[in-house]
């Protein structure tokens, strides 16, 4: 198993290393002066990408094992020759601070806000969508859903002839943590604590110990997709989630995400975001959020406009 640390005291050694580069030209305030009509200075060349990921999965080989990391890694190494990538395993945490203290770093299925561009640049790369209901399919019928065919959790958690089934102590999101919250005092939810993160919660439904159950399409994904589970959108909590490659606001950052647009830019590059997000969607996802999928691709296939 590899462990951050070992991965981090190398990326705090070459930026020492740079150190004395940076005390000279502190030193030396007119040296890179630019007046009104000066040549600006050259982008600084990406030879190396510093990856922080956290979703390794070591029960799977090759590019999977680093999840969508290792999926950007291996398309950028065909598309930009020149350029050496390396992973470090790094939380979600750890990884925000190092982009905001200006480290050579990037990560990738970082969700964009306002907030987050004040200290990287960002390119788009996925629509995400959000938790689900995971119900049995024999029950399917019996769903309160409105015209969209979305589920209409507040009648659902108000039935007691429905069983529902969550995990203790889960965050689902704030506007679905709402809902939930809301749910009647005699509602028929049980909630428990698998060590799993919810594998067992749809093993329980597959069993019938359970009607219905949130989660996002990836468990089900990788649950082996159960003939007897389907997944469905629900109504008030089923906007698209926009992810993206984050690389810190400096020059280098902004040399290194235009290197990585130039890359995904092109039909082939969507195409490829595209099927890294396909397979772990269930084809009930896939067919809600088609429209908003296509109109998605068909505008990453074209290079982003990025303001330094």
């Amino acid at each position: 198993m590899l462990w951050p640390v070992k991965f981090l005291a190398p990326i705090r050694s070459r930026l020492v290393a740079l150190l004395p580069s940076t005390v000279l030209l502190l030193a030396a305030p007119h040296a890179g002066a630019q007046g009104p009509g000066a040549t600006p200075a050259p982008a600084p060349a990406v030879t190396r990408i510093t990856w922080l990921a956290s979703d390794h999965a070591p029960q799977m080989t090759g590019a999977d094992a680093s999840g969508v990391t290792g999926r950007v890694i291996a398309y950028l190494e065909k598309q930009w020759p020149g350029v050496r990538h390396e992973i470090v395993f790094a939380n979600a945490k750890r990884s925000w601070q190092m982009i905001e203290n200006g480290d050579e770093v990037c990560r990738a299925n970082v969700v964009r806000t306002p907030d987050r561009e004040k200290a990287a640049y960002f390119i788009n790369t996925q629509l995400t969508p959000p938790p689900g209901l995971i119900v049995r399919r024999d029950k399917l019928k019996r769903l309160p859903r409105n015209a969209a065919g979305e589920v209409q959790l507040a009648r659902l958690l108000a039935d007691p002839s429905l069983r529902g089934a969550l995990i203790d102590g889960r965050s689902y999101g704030p506007v679905l943590d709402e809902m939930l919250a809301a749910r009647p005092a005699d509602s028929a939810v049980s909630l428990y604590s698998p060590k799993d993160f919810g594998a067992r919660l749809l093993q329980m439904l597959s069993l019938g110990r359970a009607d219905y159950s949130v989660e996002m399409d990836m468990a089900l994904v990788m649950a082996g997709n159960p003939e007897d589970l389907v997944s469905v959108p629900i109504q008030g909590a089923s906007d698209l989630v926009m992810a993206g490659i984050a690389c810190p606001r400096t020059p280098w950052g902004l040399a290194a995400i235009r290197g990585i647009d130039k890359a995904y830019g092109r039909p082939e590059g969507a195409a490829t975001l595209r099927r890294g997000l396909m397979r772990w969607l269930t084809p009930e996802t896939k067919a809600h959020y088609a429209a908003r999928f296509d109109a998605f691709y068909r505008e990453r296939s074209k290079p982003s406009r990025i303001d330094p």
